[in-house]
């Protein structure tokens, strides 16, 4: 494994456990075997090191899910397995992901965002197909509450097992929480 890596593994496992502001460079180049100050011939700065465990998050998402289902039913059920899968494999990087996305300066933000974009407007899409007649804000909406929903046991605090039948359980209320949006919200709130 190369040092770089060494030292994105020892920032993920800390930063999921104790935030990305509590921990320090010097204590991610101790989990990484080597000294803070190593870490500056891989990494600008802390910020970086956070960025590229997103850029990570994303591709580990994106891998997953390959080309769209031509069945917008079979791509919604493809979306939510795989973010289920993501978030249940790499947990302390979905932790990360929910937790420190508005750590991040501006620049990053939006240089993040950009790379979540694609895969957000495919949940819109396939939102938009199964229950038409909902405001694109709103399915935006459905998506980030999904994603909470979903990376939900990724975020509480590590030790305990975790059950083998997380991974249903997270995809099977996912799908349910789907059911708000059978009817339009104008007509729900008539």
């Amino acid at each position: 494994m190369s040092r770089e890596q060494k030292i994105l593994e020892a920032a993920e496992k800390l930063f999921s456990e104790r935030s990305f502001d509590g921990v320090g460079v010097d204590a991610i180049g101790k989990e990484a075997g080597v000294t803070g100050s190593a870490i500056y011939r891989h990494f600008s700065n802390k910020e970086e090191i956070l960025a590229v465990l997103f850029d990570q998050a994303t591709d580990a998402l994106l891998v997953r899910l390959g080309e769209p289902a031509d069945d917008p039913r079979d791509e919604l059920v493809r979306l939510v397995r795989a973010h289920v899968e993501f978030s249940v494999t790499y947990h302390r990087l979905a932790a990360i992901w929910a937790r420190e996305q508005r750590t991040l300066t501006q620049a990053n933000q939006r240089n993040i965002l950009r790379r979540q974009r694609n895969y957000t407007d495919r949940w819109i899409e396939a939102l938009d197909r199964c229950y038409p007649g909902h405001p694109r804000t709103d399915l935006a909406s459905t998506v980030r509450a999904l994603h909470a929903l979903i990376t939900s046991d990724a975020t509480r605090p590590p030790g305990g097992k975790r059950s083998p039948e997380l991974q249903t359980l997270l995809t099977n209320l996912a799908l349910s929480a789907l059911d708000g949006l059978v009817q339009p919200a104008a007509e729900a709130a008539g």
